[in-house]
């Protein structure tokens, strides 16, 4: 099926739910770490797994500095609350598509994660989790252009796909996970390369599948 969207929107369609879901996951995946800060005695070295995980630059100096700068600091690119305005920005030329009740919900995000920046704690942000959720909510309930709602999910479900093959998760939640995807991918052929999907799920059926080649194949699919 050919979209009836330019490119650019069809760009900003896919970003912005590869966005909202990073945001969510981050928060996901920090929780755990922080857990095993706090049951480890404080473990000095969980900040440092969490980087080599995540593929991000370790640029840290304590699990303090990381909570602090990788979730509130607006000069970090990498952080959550620049996911946050990256979503927000793709967000703001969706505003036919998505409707204001869904865009609201990133915007309190926003606000609220800038009102606790001074806290350093993940705990203060189980509001923005909430709002996340409560997008891809309203998004189901309010955004009647199944085209346009395809291409979001098909980005929620590959940045699930990337973040849960970087943390490890078992196979065959990774495949549950390829079959959503492809539900919407199949719905609009032209934004998503056929080929590379294809040798995406032949990667990933093999037991011990290398990690590297599948993260490489997950950067090659979107085509816009």
């Amino acid at each position: 099926m050919a979209t009836t969207f330019s490119n650019a929107k069809v760009n900003n369609l896919f970003w912005l739910g590869r966005y909202v879901q990073r945001v969510y996951l981050i928060l996901h995946f920090m929780r755990k770490y922080r857990d095993e800060m706090i049951d480890k005695d404080e473990d000095r070295n969980a900040y440092i797994r969490f980087c080599a995980k995540a593929g991000i630059a370790n640029t840290y100096s304590s699990n303090d500095d990381f909570l602090h700068h990788y979730l509130f600091d607006r000069n970090n690119p990498v952080s959550l609350i620049i996911a946050l305005s990256n979503a927000s920005d793709n967000a703001t030329l969706l505003r036919e598509e998505i409707k204001s009740e869904s865009f609201a919900y990133i915007q309190m995000a926003i606000t609220h994660t800038e009102r606790c920046a001074e806290d350093s704690d993940i705990e203060v942000l189980q509001m923005v989790t909430d709002c996340m959720l409560a997008f891809w909510g309203s998004l189901d309930e309010r955004m009647n252009k199944g085209e346009a709602r395809s291409i979001i999910k098909a980005g929620k479900y590959l940045e699930n796909l990337d973040l849960y093959v970087r943390f490890e998760y078992p196979q065959e939640r990774l495949l549950y996970i390829l079959d959503n995807f492809e539900w919407h991918a199949e719905k609009e052929k032209a934004v998503f390369d056929q080929i590379q999907l294809f040798q995406l799920r032949k990667i990933l059926e093999h037991k011990n599948f290398d990690k590297i080649k599948v993260l490489e194949t997950i950067n090659k699919i979107f085509i816009v």
